[in-house]
């Protein structure tokens, strides 16, 4: 019985940090998930509420409409101390149809937490990067399929055109391997 009474007193410690690192996330990801939906909705006073005081100019770079998002996803969270990320999908262009990954980057203001734009802004550009890359690499995989297939046909009518001209030649070389009719019998 005393063992269990020790055993329990040492496991609540555990599960209490266990409720406050999922509050933490569950904290971080609602205050992603409502930047996100005010930078959306247009409303940048909502936005610089939830955003730092530092990187609240870089709003701008966000609202632009080349960026163009029409919904988003958020994802897995890590959470420091002072600091926490969500993984976060921006789904943008004119059908909504291209995936843009984005770190958002938050850190404890207080005992609040805020979205850094800047480095959120930075995160983005290189997600923006490696979508735009693997945008080009299908392009081009699809590209190499279709210079493969023509290549191929290629390759296979030269062979056949190579065959034709073999029996051409062959047959052209047995009639001159005839021998040629004389002429002298032929004028009697």
């Amino acid at each position: 019985m005393k063992y269990r009474i020790l055993f329990l007193l040492a496991l609540i410690p555990s599960l209490l940090t266990g409720c406050l690192f999922s509050s933490e996330s569950q904290n971080a990801v609602a205050v992603t998930e409502a930047f996100w939906q005010s930078i959306l909705d247009k409303d940048m006073e909502k936005a610089k509420q939830l955003s730092t005081w530092e990187s609240a100019e870089y709003l701008k770079f966000v609202q632009s409409d080349k960026i163009n998002a029409q919904r988003f996803e958020t994802g897995e969270v890590k959470v420091t101390d002072a600091s926490a990320e969500v993984a976060t999908i921006l789904y943008g262009g004119n059908t909504g149809d291209v995936s843009i990954p984005v770190r958002t980057v938050l850190v404890r203001v207080e005992n609040d937490w805020r979205v850094d734009v800047q480095k959120t802004m930075g995160s983005m550009v290189s997600g923006a990067m490696g979508a735009v890359v693997n945008e080009l690499n299908s392009f081009m995989q699809e590209s190499l399929k279709g210079v493969d297939k023509a290549l191929s046909e290629g390759v296979d009518s030269l062979g056949k055109a190579l065959d034709q001209g073999l029996k051409q030649l062959q047959e052209d070389l047995k009639d001159q391997n005839k021998p040629a009719p004389d002429a002298s019998k032929q004028a009697i």
